[in-house]
């Protein structure tokens, strides 16, 4: 369940998701559940399959401005497919949408994610960009491409099932720290709470993370960030390809000239890119 983009600017231009971690527990409670949950999540990360994911999530950002208390909320809807290499997700097929209070919805695009690269696209996008081309490609510079890390990895689920404090037929809960999580001190201070549900083959069917971080005492840029995922799970084991679009229908984002990005931006592209 990695959804976890980092960097929130006061004004809200740039949302962060955080990894979610979990307090020590009942590992005695743990071993006693019928099916081991990482075991069956293993079993369905191969070539050619896939899940479908619908997934609900929020950023609420306080902070203070001119002796001000203020609050910016920016919520993310996201369904489609992620499909599966081996051990991984290797690529994803994605609608997202966005919003927050201090504006209307944008428009929600379609991002196929395929190694380090997105492809974007809607029926506003396509009527900006140049004859014949309906998708934008963005690439991205760091190791790992963000959009990928939707679902939870056989790890983060070993953590969070090891570390669960309470464990019930098909419901594991538990609570940590973001440091414990991410085994880092450095990590920052945070508290989360997190429930995962389970089908009768132990197979993830909703995962719930809260997340409250706080700045480091000499950081005055926001007093507490939530982040809160919802994120629900179907159709495990399903055939599915994901490929990306004909080349001959891609522009770089790196080619549009200053008056077609402005265009593709004001029909959904995301402002920030897509990563």
């Amino acid at each position: 369940m990695k959804l976890f983009f980092a960097g929130l600017a006061a004004t809200a231009a740039t949302v962060c998701t955080v990894a979610v971690p979990a307090q020590a527990a009942s590992v005695a409670s743990v071993q006693a559940a019928p099916v081991n949950p990482v075991k069956a999540l293993k079993a369905q990360l191969v070539p050619g399959k896939g899940v479908k994911i619908t997934e609900s999530s929020g950023i609420t950002l306080d902070f203070t401005a001119d002796d001000q208390a203020m609050q910016v909320q920016v919520n993310t809807h996201t369904a489609g497919t992620l499909a599966f290499g081996k051990g991984n997700v290797a690529a994803a097929d994605l609608r997202v949408r966005m919003s927050s209070r201090q504006k209307e919805s944008n428009s929600p695009y379609r991002v196929i994610a395929e190694g380090r690269n997105a492809y974007v696209t809607n029926a506003g996008i396509a009527k900006a960009l140049p004859s014949g081309l309906s998708w934008i490609r963005s690439k991205t510079s760091a190791r790992e491409n963000t959009l990928l890390n939707s679902g939870v990895t056989p790890a983060e689920l070993q953590f969070m099932v090891d570390n669960a404090s309470e464990v019930a037929t098909g419901h594991y809960k538990g609570t940590a720290t973001l440091a414990d999580f991410r085994h880092d001190k450095s990590a920052g201070e945070g508290d989360v709470e997190f429930h995962l549900y389970f089908d009768a083959r132990n197979l993830l069917t909703r995962s719930v993370v809260d997340t409250t971080t706080y700045p480091d005492d000499d950081t005055s840029a926001y007093d507490q960030m939530a982040f809160h995922t919802d994120t629900r799970y179907s159709g495990w084991g399903a055939k599915v390809k994901i490929a990306a679009p004909a080349a001959g229908k891609v522009i770089s984002e790196k080619k549009l000239d200053p008056k077609t990005r402005k265009a593709v931006i004001k029909a959904g592209y995301p402002e920030s890119g897509p990563f």
